[in-house]
């Protein structure tokens, strides 16, 4: 009697068991994951790409359940958090109320549009193809404003650039009556400069200064982040092959500003080109710890470049900065 109870317990835990397996979630090795579930498309598919991103264990018994609980045809669209190997109820619970996810996302100071781009995409949020045709067609680089955004899942691309345009009127707001007299698009420009050229918050109006005196002066520019920005990749240190590139954003060989932002600046790289402090220099030159020593004359940051890096790198006629 024994033995045939144990056998009659073998074999119901091998019958039982593995299918419910299929119903358990697991929470060994899960993870949460950002799932996009487009409009109209069928269950089949979703079950497809469910299994596809690992969560769910079984189309069959996940189709099965849809069909016998009637939901099939309740899923709603959007986007999900999801977690790898849930139990099929629980995915289909959220799919049929709409718990779509809200996304919360920071934008850092300082990227392109095609970089911010690609963090919308990576978050599943839009294509970065759509967003940068949008971007391009209403020359919105460098009007993006950098912050920290809850979007909804459900939003739409034209949406997104909304909300980052909006964030950029309220911040630019206050200094309506400075910009009167100069031309918005011109401040960003330079903002856009000064962001990739500073690192620290107290050196932004100085920078803004020395790209002033040298616009005033009729002097290029000579802001290795604009060529970088040319040859659409960073360099450790630019070439003279580099600096030589035709382009309209390369302020080596062009004396007036680019024709536009080469980066989204953030609140400080903005307020430092409305407000530059008055100076005197025209050249500054890296200290390697994101600080840089100012000059007046190009004898003087030949001599800084000297004292900083030393005779190993000769000076050049494009190393104004």
């Amino acid at each position: 009697m024994k033995k045939i109870s144990l056998f009659v317990i073998i074999v119901l835990f091998l019958l039982v068991v593995p299918p419910l397996l299929f119903f358990m979630g697991s929470k060994k090795f899960s993870e949460v994951k950002i799932i996009r579930i487009k409009p109209a498309i069928s269950s089949k598919a979703i079950a497809s790409l469910l299994k596809e991103e690992e969560i769910i264990k079984s189309k069959k018994i996940f189709l099965l359940i849809l069909k016998l609980t009637r939901a099939d045809r309740r899923l709603q669209a959007g986007l999900y958090e999801l977690r790898s190997w849930s139990t099929p109820f629980a995915v289909i619970r959220k799919l049929v109320k709409g718990e779509v996810a809200i996304i919360t996302l920071t934008i850092p100071e300082g990227l392109t549009s095609a970089k911010i781009a690609n963090l919308l995409a990576e978050k599943k949020l839009c294509f970065s193809e759509e967003f940068l045709k949008i971007v391009k067609e209403k020359e919105l680089e460098g009007f993006l404003f950098p912050a920290r955004y809850t979007i909804p899942s459900q939003i739409s691309v034209e949406g997104i650039i909304y909300m980052m345009q909006e964030k950029f009127k309220e911040v630019i707001a206050p200094y309506q009556k400075e910009l009167e007299e100069t031309s918005l698009k011109d401040i960003v420009i330079l903002a856009s400069i000064i962001e990739k050229e500073a690192q620290v918050n107290r050196e932004r109006p100085i920078i803004a200064s020395v790209l002033y005196n040298r616009l005033r002066k009729r002097l290029p520019l000579e802001s290795c982040a604009t060529v970088e920005y040319a040859l659409g990749k960073h360099k450790a240190r630019l070439s003279d092959e580099d600096l030589l590139f035709k382009s309209p954003y390369n302020t080596y060989l062009n004396r007036e500003l680019p024709p536009g932002p080469i980066c989204n600046p953030g609140k400080a790289s903005l307020k430092a080109a409305i407000f530059p402090v008055k100076t005197e220099f025209l050249f500054f030159v890296s200290k390697g710890d994101g600080t840089h020593v100012f000059s007046e004359t190009y004898a003087q940051h030949l001599a800084a470049k000297k004292e900083l890096q030393g005779d190993s790198i000769p000076p050049t006629r494009w190393d104004n900065f």
